[in-house]
């Protein structure tokens, strides 16, 4: 199971060190954890509710979450690898779905489902007159606890499954039957695309193609009228599961989003293609990190070091200088600050540009004109890649200190943001002092166990000292306490 979570880790949304280390060192240990939680006999065990955060999307929007604490997270990562077999391939050569499953005993690597998404839409185009292109609106935060549970009932998961999936979805959200499955991870990615299938199946469709990436479709069809006819039929059936359409991204011909880069300047075509495809997830979040195979020619540098004089730099533009110039991040560096300041929501893309780039100092000077900035746009989400940059790069800088005091008592840190910075397992700046605080105020909660997880730099004898009335507060504490203890 720890292949399959290690394999995703980094395309969370939220990636813990705290979640990697207990999986990876505590799986026997979980693995009993949970047979109580689902014993009903096990009355002090159960999930516990799961904390919110917020994500960053395009123009400033926020994307509704929950970050799984380990044993959640352990739980739907075993329950969906266990399960991967009965999330089948399309049963239409034109009628189909693409992104994430298992194909071959390995998950579906997402950049190449996308492409083949794309490819399919081309090559639709090409054949079809018309086409129309639709997504549900706010999908993850809308679908409905039992239409999930019942899902997972008719794929044939036996019963001692899809009843502990449904404990899960219950317990994790404090019984609200709405906004209970959790986002940015490939086990809920697979959920949440296979729950979708029943549309692209049903027999009354007359369009020729239909073509989905989670909840993206686009319909293809040489009468307008079998077009339409099916748009009020797609929504009939999503209205039966409380779904509905997001008006404002419902357009005939290809959206802007999924059409292939045909009218771009060849230059950026080249720069383009020297990347993976990154856009992958769902909604737009970069999903994986990206590649340059050969060196820059001096026409594409020249075309990149264009994009950053410009004042008014485009997202897309900002993105491709963020993938391709790592390694000449002398001359992209400058202008770092100004591209998190308006596109927050590519943080984890600045993230990469960071831990490529070969100057740490200036690395850190970025990030503390961030945190300097009472009227930046620094909020959960940023501070908390801000913290991974610090972790990949900065703890051996000059700003160090600095920068891990104003990542705690920034204003907008949140439990998340600051149980990153505890769970760093450094023996300096006062970080074992800020975790013994949190250990011992008898509390069960993320910034208890990420100090915990962070204490593991400590030698045994004086790890178990300072965890032992940790441990004592809760069966939570007493598990991560005899994981963190072991060697």
């Amino acid at each position: 199971m720890f292949d399959f979570y290690s394999a995703d880790y980094r395309r969370m949304l939220f990636p813990m060190s705290t979640n990697r280390y207990l999986i990876e060192n505590g799986q026997a240990e979980i693995a009993e954890f949970l047979n109580r939680c689902l014993d009903p006999d096990q009355e002090s065990f159960s999930f516990r509710s799961q904390t919110r955060v917020y994500a960053g999307k395009p123009g400033f929007h926020l994307r509704r979450t929950v970050k799984l604490d380990p044993v959640a997270e352990y739980f739907i990562y075993d329950l969906v690898l266990r399960n991967r077999t009965r999330f089948r391939a399309p049963y239409h050569e034109h009628k189909k779905h693409f992104g994430y499953r298992f194909q071959d005993g390995e998950p579906l690597n997402p950049s190449g489902s996308y492409r083949g998404y794309k490819g399919a839409i081309a090559a639709y185009r090409d054949q079809f007159r018309y086409s129309l292109s639709f997504d549900v609106a706010a999908y993850f935060n809308s679908v409905y606890h039992h239409d999930l549970v019942s899902w997972l009932s008719r794929t044939g998961a036996s019963e001692q499954d899809y009843q502990a999936f449904g404990q899960f979805l219950r317990e994790i959200n404090t019984g609200r039957s709405v906004d209970c499955l959790p986002q940015g991870i490939y086990p809920t990615k697979m959920i949440g695309n296979d729950f979708l299938r029943f549309v692209e199946q049903f027999h009354g469709l007359r369009s020729n193609a239909v073509v989905r990436f989670m909840d993206d479709f686009v319909l293809f069809s040489d009468s307008r009228r079998d077009l339409r006819h099916d748009f009020i039929t797609i929504q009939r059936l999503l209205g039966e599961k409380g779904l509905s359409l997001n008006p404002n991204k419902t357009s005939d011909g290809v959206r802007e989003n999924v059409e292939l880069e045909d009218a771009i300047e060849d230059v950026r075509i080249q720069l383009l293609q020297r990347r993976r495809v990154v856009i992958t997830d769902y909604d737009g979040i970069p999903d994986e990190e990206v590649e340059v195979e050969q060196d820059l020619s001096d026409e594409e540098m020249g075309f990149l070091r264009g994009l950053l004089q410009q004042d008014d730099i485009e997202e897309e533009d900002a993105e491709l200088v963020l993938a391709l110039m790592a390694e000449h991040a002398e001359e992209a560096i400058e202008r770092l600050a100004d591209i998190a300041r308006r596109f927050p929501h590519l943080f984890k893309n600045i993230h990469s540009f960071c831990r490529e780039a070969e100057d740490e100092e200036a690395i850190a000077a970025f990030v503390l004109e961030l945190l300097r900035d009472n009227d930046a746009m620094i909020y959960e989400f940023q501070l908390f890649w801000l913290t991974h940059i610090l972790e990949d790069r900065l703890l051996n800088t000059n700003s160090a200190a600095e920068i891990i005091d104003r990542l705690n008592n920034h204003p907008n840190a949140t439990s998340i943001s600051r149980a990153k910075l505890l769970e760093i397992p450094d023996l300096r700046y006062g970080l074992v002092e800020l975790r013994d605080a949190h250990l011992g105020a008898g509390q069960s909660d993320w910034l208890s166990w990420s100090s915990a997880v962070g204490h593991r730099g400590l030698n045994r004898i004086d790890r178990r000292h300072r965890l032992g009335y940790f441990a004592k507060a809760s069966n939570y504490n007493k598990l991560v306490f005899d994981i963190v203890s072991k060697d």
